[in-house]
């Protein structure tokens, strides 16, 4: 943003910097990713592709911000309930279904993120390292607590991930889904995965 040359954007830039990225989400989910100009993106934030460019020196430039702020409200909205969450098993069961359900409830936001992350060669989404480490952690800590059993850990944390991303895609493609079915499977599956393995009479003796 080129206000931050002058020092902290003020609440009037913060908003239409905000403004131009709605206006991206509905011109992308509306009209595809090709059509998404500049200009376009000005007129439906109701100002002029010369202020735009006032905000964003490119579009690819607000195109990462789009992206961006994805990430950041996600990571927002699962921050706040993981916290509130006092087990291993609890925050396993927390993480999986607040990403999940995340989705369900930005899926403009969702759509224009895979759209322009599919087609621009210069806008990047977060790093899987820094998706998975937590993830990974949370995993370890439940082992050494003694609630989960015996597996690794980050084949796990790739597997949630993969769950997790995949379903941006099929939520999108299947709005006529059970979105809450599907959270509540997905969830249970994973809780089962990292339970222990129960005692054996072998193991009894």
């Amino acid at each position: 943003m080129r206000s931050k040359e002058s020092g902290a954007p003020t609440r009037t830039q913060r908003a239409r910097h905000q403004d131009l990225i709605t206006a991206a989400i509905q011109v992308i989910t509306r009209d595809g990713y090709r059509a998404a100009s500049v200009d376009r993106i000005a007129r439906e934030a109701g100002t002029s592709k010369g202020t735009a460019l006032y905000h964003f020196s490119s579009k690819e430039e607000l195109y990462q911000a789009v992206v961006s702020a994805l990430f950041e409200t996600g990571a927002a909205y699962m921050a706040e309930r993981l916290l509130a969450a006092d087990t291993a098993t609890d925050k396993l069961r927390t993480y999986i279904e607040t990403n999940l359900r995340f989705i369900t409830l930005h899926p403009a936001h969702v759509g224009a993120t895979q759209q322009i992350l599919m087609n621009s060669d210069t806008v990047h989404a977060v790093q899987l390292d820094d998706a998975i480490a937590p993830l990974r952690r949370l995993l370890q800590s439940g082992q050494e607590s003694g609630e989960f059993g015996e597996f690794d850990p980050e084949v796990t944390a790739l597997s949630i991930r993969a769950i997790v991303d995949g379903a941006a895609s099929y939520f999108l493609a299947h709005p006529e889904l059970d979105h809450e079915h599907y959270i509540r499977e997905a969830a249970a599956l994973f809780l089962r995965a990292v339970q222990p393995a129960p005692l054996t009479s072998k193991d009894a003796s």
